[in-house]
């Protein structure tokens, strides 16, 4: 069978001829949508990745300019009167949402207060043999800003993921729609072998 045929063979529903039912038409267009909208995933999810790079870079930029890193020193009472205030404005309660489990350390804000608590491990960054905390414009803990390194791969994943959705939802949806046509294109079978049965075997019936 040459190239001709065979294309000619492939788009039989395409064409009138006396084998062509209407699901059939419908099976033809079902598939070209199908395939159309699979080609424009790939744009919605660069759209939503884009969408949300934009979002996290704002992110970013508002929290370099509403965090700051200061330099923290350890108190030499971690257990009694070194979490005690040690200036005006100093605050000595933990942050909320942290676990209270690390050291007791003092810190100056922005704005000149002084600050004591126990601060939690892993708000600790250590540069050059210096604790460093990042705070508040009012001195209070706050956990590390987002960097764009992350917010540039948080973009793509949201990308990846919007377009895999999209694809899965696509294809889900033309299987619904494939088992509701194949349904109706059995139902129209049983009745035709129906009518055919009825007439089998008579003279002039063609059977």
């Amino acid at each position: 069978m040459g190239r001709r045929e065979t294309l000619v063979v492939r788009g039989w529903r395409w064409r009138r001829n006396p084998l062509r039912r209407p699901t059939d038409v419908v099976e033809a267009w079902l598939l070209l949508v199908t395939v159309a909208v699979l080609c424009l995933t790939p744009l919605l999810g660069w759209w939503a990745g884009a969408m949300a790079d934009r979002t996290l870079q704002a992110t970013v930029r508002a929290q370099h300019v509403e965090r700051t890193l200061v330099p923290a020193t350890v108190q030499p009472d971690t257990k009694g009167a070194g979490a005690a205030p040690t200036a005006q404005g100093a605050r000595n309660d933990p942050a909320p949402g942290f676990s209270g489990h690390g050291d007791v350390l003092k810190w100056r804000a922005p704005d000149g207060t002084a600050h004591t608590a126990d601060v939690s491990s892993d708000l600790e960054l250590w540069q050059q043999g210096h604790i460093r905390l990042w705070v508040d414009r009012h001195g209070d803990l706050v956990p590390p800003p987002l960097d764009r390194a992350t917010a540039g791969t948080r973009a793509v994943l949201t990308g990846t993921a919007v377009t895999s959705t999209a694809a899965g939802l696509v294809v889900v949806a033309r299987q619904l729609a494939m088992w509701r046509l194949m349904r109706r294109r059995m139902a129209s079978w049983e009745r035709e072998w129906e009518r055919v049965g009825q007439d089998w075997g008579r003279a002039g019936a063609g059977g």
